[in-house]
C-alpha cells in the first residue's frame, strides 16, 4: 500500500473522506457552529450572540436562546448567558397609602397608618396560579377589592359577594393573606389562604 502520498483537492473547505476513495470538501460559514451528518458529511449552524445549540431526535440541533420563568431571568450577551433568580419570585411594595392596584407575582406591605388601604384585584384577565401576597402592618388595616364578576374564597367559609360589591378585610395590623387564582379570566375566583380573622363581605 502506497504511503504519505499527496492529495489533490479542487474545492475550499473541511475536507471529507467517504471510505470508498473519494476525496471532498464542505463548505462552512464562518463563526458557525459544525454538525456532523450521515455518511460523514459536515454542515454547520448559525449561532447568534447568547444562543446554545439545542439537540433534536434524527436531525440537525437547533440554535435557540434559554428563557425564564418565575423568579427566573435569564439575559445573554455575545459570549455569555446570565441566569439569575429573583428571590422569593415576587417584587415587594411597601404601600403606605390609601389605594393599591393590586399585581400578580407581586408581594404588599400593608403599611398605612392614615386609614383603611383599599387594595384592587387585578382587573385584566388572570392565570390559573397567578398568586399575590398581602402582609399586614399599618394600624388602619386593609381591604381587597374586587372588580366585576370576580370573588375570593376562603376555605369553607362563604365566598364573597360576586363583583364589585364583595371584598374581603383584616381585623387586626397584622392580618395576612395570600391570594392564589383558581379560576382564570375576567371572572377570576382567588382562594386566600389567610393568617388573621378576615371579614367576608
Amino acid at each position: 500500500m502506497a504511503t504519505n502520498n499527496s492529495i489533490n483537492l479542487n474545492q475550499v473547505g473541511l475536507c471529507k473522506y467517504d471510505g470508498a476513495g473519494t476525496f471532498s470538501a464542505t463548505t462552512v460559514t464562518q463563526y458557525n457552529a459544525i454538525v456532523g451528518g450521515s455518511s460523514n458529511a459536515l454542515t454547520s449552524v448559525a449561532m447568534s450572540a447568547g444562543t446554545v445549540l439545542i439537540g433534536t431526535t434524527a436531525s440537525n440541533p437547533a440554535a435557540a436562546t434559554i428563557t425564564g420563568s418565575l423568579g427566573v431571568t435569564v439575559s445573554a450577551t455575545s459570549g455569555a448567558i446570565n441566569i439569575s433568580g429573583v428571590t422569593g419570585g415576587y417584587t415587594w411594595t411597601d404601600s403606605t397609602g390609601l389605594t393599591q392596584a393590586l399585581a400578580v407575582q407581586n408581594g404588599y406591605i400593608a403599611n398605612s397608618s392614615g386609614g383603611l388601604l383599599v387594595m384592587t384585584l387585578p382587573s385584566s384577565s388572570a392565570a390559573i396560579g397567578d398568586t399575590i401576597l398581602i402582609m399586614g402592618k399599618g394600624s388602619s388595616g386593609w381591604k381587597i377589592a374586587q372588580n366585576a364578576l370576580q370573588q375570593i374564597i376562603i376555605g369553607s367559609a362563604t365566598p364573597s359577594t360576586v363583583g364589585v360589591t364583595g371584598n374581603i378585610s383584616s381585623t387586626n395590623a397584622y392580618d395576612t393573606v395570600r391570594l392564589v387564582c383558581i379560576t382564570a379570566g375576567t371572572s377570576s375566583i382567588w382562594s386566600a389562604i389567610v393568617t388573621g380573622n378576615i371579614t367576608i363581605v
